[in-house]
């Protein structure tokens, strides 16, 4: 008799679980795959409907203060894709369009993937080397927010950020991109002070595309703020509003004679303005260079102000030599120094002792001041490679990789500099 209660209890509450759900209106007219179609169609139709493109604003790394903003433009027709940027790859100019595929589909939420090869993107993916994983670029995107005339999307593996704005139909992707490395071109300091109503408030040392203030706190450890920007065809942007003194500060036009960037907010006086490090015009000069059993009289000359120097006299081709700005010193990274027949030619910092080299961007060494007068400077590894104390003049047929690698053209083993005047 229990049993039988209980069996026709059970029963009861089927009956009535069955009832409500029958009698449960769907809270979504179509099912979710039929959303998700919709979706993808939406955004797919919405990206090609502007007929002269969209401009991209890409933020890769894990934060938007990790390299600041990157401008590409974008036109999506059928299955293709035309890529520009404002950075020149190695295969690219600044403003030499690429094509390629591109899908948008549903996955985890409706997705836009360069899915196809396109360097002017996948170069952000691209890592530098072990455990070096480069700019951390993403190259599927998924739709956060979506109107006519802007997408805001961010990276599905790292979290990157893109903006996307309709271009008007007038607009030219030549003039828009050139405009934005004039600017580059012309501000390319380091170095910068922020100044609002006249009054120093900071410095910043600009990286990437951030400006970064670096303070002490009370126990004397460094403590570092970035504010990332974007170079527009006026100035910069910032990626979000900068504040110093309860002033918000967010567009800036560059002043070419002024060397400053003035803030065009509306009613705000403030400007970042270029100054030169106290040290850097003390390396200015004529040199006495020895490696191994060779010297020579080298002269260092400005090239970019605060920044770096032009090495010449050296065998064949002028080094460029970097004002290092937590050192105060010079410092000589891996470039590229010129052609030698139909070879490319790198200075490569080496390791002497144990033989090896390395072409990987960064490494290089660093200057250490032995002696004030007369000014003597030895150098050794910058920490990137570690054990480099040396260069090599070394040859490549094509880009430096293991397979173009040609051989040695020139050692400089164990450099010293010792300024004569």
């Amino acid at each position: 008799m229990k049993k039988s209660k209980i069996y026709s209890l059970l029963a009861c509450v089927c009956l009535l679980m069955q009832s409500c759900l029958f009698s449960e209106e769907d809270v979504f007219d179509q099912s979710s795959a039929q959303r998700a179609m919709e979706s993808v169609e939406e955004c797919n139709n919405l990206l090609q409907s502007s007929s002269n493109g969209w401009l991209m604003e890409y933020y890769p790394g894990y934060s938007l203060e990790d390299f600041g903003g990157f401008n590409l433009l974008a036109k999506f027709d059928g299955g293709n894709v035309v890529l520009a940027s404002e950075i020149a790859t190695a295969n690219y100019a600044v403003g030499e369009t690429c094509t390629s595929l591109y899908k948008v589909s549903s996955f985890q939420g409706t997705q836009l993937s360069f899915d196809g090869y396109n360097e002017l993107i996948h170069s952000f993916c691209e890592p530098e080397g072990y455990n070096a994983p480069g700019f951390a670029g993403d190259y599927e995107f998924i739709f956060r927010t979506i109107s006519e005339d802007k997408l805001v999307l961010t990276g599905k593996k790292n979290g990157n950020m893109l903006v996307m704005t309709r271009l008007p139909e007038d607009a030219d992707w030549s003039v828009m991109l050139s405009n934005i490395n004039d600017i580059q071109t012309n501000a390319p300091y380091a170095t910068y002070t922020l100044k609002i109503d006249g009054t120093e408030v900071t410095k910043f040392i600009r990286s990437n595309h951030t400006l970064t203030v670096t303070t002490k706190d009370e126990q004397g450890q460094p403590h570092t703020v970035s504010y990332p920007y974007i170079y527009t065809s006026e100035g910069i942007r910032m990626a979000e509003p900068m504040e110093f003194n309860n002033v918000s500060m967010t567009e800036f036009s560059w002043d070419n004679e002024k060397r400053s960037f003035i803030c065009t907010d509306e009613g705000v006086n403030a400007e970042v303005e270029f100054y030169c490090p106290e040290n850097y015009p003390k390396y200015l000069g004529r040199y006495r260079i020895k490696y191994g059993s060779t010297q020579r009289t080298v002269t260092l000359s400005q090239k970019i102000e605060g920044l770096t120097y032009t090495l010449s006299g050296m065998p064949n081709y002028n080094w460029e030599v970097q004002y290092n700005l937590n050192t105060e010193c010079l410092e000589i990274q891996y470039q590229y120094l010129g052609t030698y027949g139909p070879y490319k030619v790198y200075l490569c910092p080496w390791d002497s002792q144990a033989g090896y080299l390395t072409w990987a961007e960064g490494t290089g060494l660093s200057g250490i001041i032995t002696s004030e007068s007369p000014m003597r400077i030895a150098f050794k590894d910058n920490g990137v490679y570690e054990t480099a104390d040396s260069f090599l003049y070394y040859a490549f047929n094509g880009s430096p990789s293991g397979t173009t690698a040609a051989g040695s053209v020139h050692q400089i083993p164990t450099p010293t500099l010792e300024k004569i005047d």
